[in-house]
């Protein structure tokens, strides 16, 4: 790029390229002399030296000897020149060096102050969601006690109703005597579970403990599929009295109904007929649990 190409006549361009080495070349190197103008042809700080010196070469050729020692001196003040001028760019390049590293450096110190803030910040929200699970687990804590009293409640409420319902259980059958059902007495109680009337069904279950024959067993079997709890439950204590081992299947059926009294019925009975619960508790609030016990009866009797 030649002189003519930059600025106002009279001023460098503030950008050209070395002619010989192609290398950019400020306004300022030309000001401060590093660099060279020659007959509107550029040349940095590096090249400029040389190139005058080949042009004073060649005219000192025309000139006498004497001149060409003079010639030789100015080339190497030249020389120290341009090397004065190396070590000032070098020191320039250093200088901009070190101020881009301390923007870097300020900069990364204003991260980690950002990342510090977010940290205590995630620390604040870390703590209060341990506190707030804290006082879920002590709400559930409570919920479960608060459970477990109200379930050992109804548990102590329940066996009081068995024994209740046992002592009355024995008075009438000392009221009605010892006395067995024939078989035609059996039959007309068995042909009773038909009757609309819940209270009928329950009362001809009753009866049928003073039984012993085939339709008694198979009143019990036919009581346990009854839609009313009562009946079940009267159902449930006839097999267990008689020893009714084909209803094992309808009892264990009867495990999985939502009355804990015909639930407690069913276990007691098949307790009786096989000497053992298989872990199950009719007063298990976990429908869960109840119902891996009651897979355990159904293996069981399959």
């Amino acid at each position: 790029m030649s002189a003519a190409e930059g600025g106002a006549a009279g001023r460098p361009p503030d950008l050209l390229f070395c002619r010989k080495c192609g290398g950019s070349i400020a306004r300022r190197e030309l000001l401060a002399g590093r660099a060279r103008l020659l007959e509107d042809r550029a040349f940095c700080a590096s090249c400029a030296p040389g190139s005058l010196a080949v042009r004073k070469a060649a005219r000192a050729a025309l000139l006498a000897g004497g001149i060409a020692a003079v010639v030789l001196l100015g080339v190497r003040t030249a020389l120290l020149s341009s090397r004065l001028g190396e070590t000032e760019a070098w020191a320039e390049h250093n200088s901009s060096v070190g101020v881009g590293l301390g923007a870097r450096l300020a900069a990364s110190e204003r991260r980690m102050l950002d990342l510090e803030a977010e940290a205590r910040g995630l620390r604040a929200l870390v703590e209060a969601a341990g506190r707030g699970a804290e006082a879920s687990r002590a709400e559930a804590r409570a919920a479960r006690e608060a459970l477990e009293d109200r379930l050992e409640g109804a548990e102590r409420s329940l066996g009081t109703v068995l024994e209740a319902l046992e002592a009355i259980r024995r008075e009438v059958g000392v009221l009605r005597g010892p006395q067995r059902l024939t078989d035609e007495e059996e039959a007309a109680l068995l042909d009773r579970l038909d009757k609309a009337n819940a209270g009928e069904r329950f009362e001809a279950l009753w009866t049928l403990q003073r039984g012993s024959g085939a339709a008694a067993r198979e009143a019990a079997v036919k009581g346990l599929g009854d839609p009313e709890d009562s009946v079940r439950y009267q159902a449930a204590v006839l097999a267990r009295e008689l020893g009714v081992r084909e209803a094992r299947p309808a009892l264990v059926r009867c495990l999985a109904l939502p009355s804990a009294v015909v639930r407690s019925a069913a276990i007691e009975a098949l307790r009786s007929l096989d000497g053992t619960d298989l872990g199950f508790d009719p007063l298990e609030p976990s429908e869960s649990a109840r119902a891996e016990a009651i897979r355990r009866w159904e293996e069981r009797v399959r």
